[in-house]
């Protein structure tokens, strides 16, 4: 999915490939100052250029390392809080195959759903089994989350070695801020709400837990106010930063996507004396859910981003209320006893039985994905997430003959692809990352419109410092326009379907 997103993440890789440890956009035309943003990606670069790999070699070789990282860390903090082997299983396996409900309204062909389309296909970080076949900073983010507040709730009830867990703390989240920035806020939100439940138990102010937690983030802060300071000053980044807006879909979406185990997970807070039962850890859970539902309609422009890893806790809390109100329940009803008293039936067996159904019926999102997957890249093999071996004979001629800070010009779709690949900057690439994407996105189809003047063109390429003109198949279907019969282009590359022209001076 998102054919659009992972050209710039392959841009940032391609960078890294040349040895760069700092980003300059090659979405956009503007001639920038490149900054620290986007330091996953250009690691991955330096590792391909270190072992002489490709890059595609190291994308998926980042998607395998960061989903195992991704399950382990899962698996751990699931036994943080559940120690029979049972219900440890059943947690995790909530959290890494679970999904929501999405598929239902799919079959009632109602994808698009108020307005919005749904949850369970749209976000990859909704889902651990979605973020593990997408992209491998989001797995490897969500991994880190888990570990940073696995390690902020040892700093705050391990007195003997609170310091050190504090410290690495600190550095699981600088390591965070480098991989996926934005979850600083989750962290934040989370540990504050958190160490504001244990003043308020303990009913005195926690001056060393203050200072403890303000360990955990002072380590990542000079990394952050650099962010700061290049948005602040880098127009180019700017204007991408106030353009990558991912906002939450309407509330009931995510209802729909959680539903199934919001559900087991209230039922132990409905019951009388229920605070005996669900320990501190369990209600840091709740308040990390809290957080998260409050900055997901939060004044941020990233606001969906914040459901990163709420699979995880959703799916701790939901076998607490499997394990504590349901199976109790289920085994005291008329229909479950009747069962048990069968000579080849038994309790323990009924209910691994019923926790295998919810298991597997609350993955039928999951499954439908996997099998979309695998229909779309084993039959169809559609274009843009498929290109054509021509196009890409073209980017590499572009990268090896042209010069690198020569400007494209080439369609919305075109353009993404040729910035990843060959470097080159262009007039349009990305939603995000190209300035003023909208106007330049109806300025570059124009261009290719046969009913558009030569003056108008020559005014357009000269505004954009352009050097190069792409004519291919989705050049060609916005008009009949022939770059060859224009006086100012001259051919430099002729395939069969694909042209590259340079300025003529």
């Amino acid at each position: 999915m998102n054919p659009e997103d992972s050209q710039t993440y392959f841009a940032k890789m391609f960078q890294g490939f040349q040895g760069r440890w700092q980003y300059t956009i090659p979405f956009t035309p503007e001639t920038h100052q490149p900054a620290f943003i986007g330091g996953f990606y250009l690691a991955l670069g330096q590792v391909a250029r270190l072992f002489g790999l490709s890059l595609v070699q190291v994308w998926h070789l980042a998607r395998i390392v960061a989903g195992l990282f991704l399950f382990l860390a899962t698996f751990g903090f699931v036994a943080t809080f559940l120690q029979r082997p049972r219900w440890r299983w059943t947690a995790y396996m909530l959290a890494v195959i679970g999904s929501g409900l999405g598929w239902l309204l799919l079959v009632l062909n109602r994808a698009q759903w108020l307005g919005d389309f749904l949850v369970d296909f749209r976000m990859p970080e909704s889902h651990l089994f979605f973020t593990a076949l997408t992209y491998p900073h989001v797995a490897a983010g969500t991994g880190l989350l888990l570990v940073v507040f696995w390690l902020i709730l040892k700093t705050l009830a391990a007195p003997q070695r609170a310091w050190r867990y504090a410290l690495v703390a600190g550095l699981a989240n600088l390591a965070l801020g480098i991989v996926y920035p934005f979850l600083i806020y989750l962290v934040a939100a989370t540990a504050g709400l958190y160490w504001l439940y244990l003043a308020f138990r303990r009913r005195r102010l926690l001056w060393r837990e203050a200072g403890l937690v303000a360990i955990i983030f002072a380590i990542p802060l000079p990394l952050y106010l650099l962010y700061a300071y290049t948005y602040q000053v880098n127009d180019v980044f700017r204007a991408w930063a106030e353009q990558a807006a991912t906002l939450s879909p309407p509330w009931p979406h995510y209802l729909i996507a959680y539903g199934l185990l919001l559900l087991p997970a209230v039922l132990p807070l409905l019951r009388r004396g229920w605070r005996a039962e669900i320990s501190d850890s369990l209600i840091f859970l709740w308040l990390w859910v809290a957080a998260a539902a409050i900055l997901l309609y939060g004044p941020f422009g990233q606001q969906r981003r914040f459901v990163q890893g709420l699979q995880v806790p959703l799916a701790i809390l939901a076998t607490v209320g499997l394990k504590i109100v349901v199976i109790p329940w289920l085994s005291a009803t008329g229909p479950f006893r009747r069962l048990v008293s069968r000579p080849r039936y038994s309790t323990g067996g009924l209910v691994s039985l019923f926790l295998f159904a919810f298991v597997a019926f609350s993955a039928i999102s999951s499954l439908y994905l996997l099998a979309d997957v695998l229909a779309t890249t084993a039959l169809v093999q559609p274009y843009p997430f498929f290109r054509t071996e021509e196009e890409a004979v073209a980017v590499d001629w572009l990268r090896a003959n042209a010069d690198p800070s020569g400007v494209v010009l080439a369609t919305y779709g075109t353009g993404n692809y040729v910035a990843a690949h060959a470097g080159s900057p262009v007039v349009i690439g990305h939603w995000a990352e190209t300035v003023d994407w909208a106007s330049r996105l109806n300025d570059s189809n124009a261009f290719y419109e046969s009913s558009t003047s030569d003056a108008w063109r020559q005014e357009f390429l000269s505004a954009n410092d352009v050097r190069y003109v792409w004519h291919g198949p989705l050049e060609r279907a916005f008009g009949g326009y022939d770059p060859g019969a224009s006086s100012f282009l001259r051919p430099v590359y002729d395939g069969p379907e694909t042209q590259i022209y340079a300025i003529q001076p």
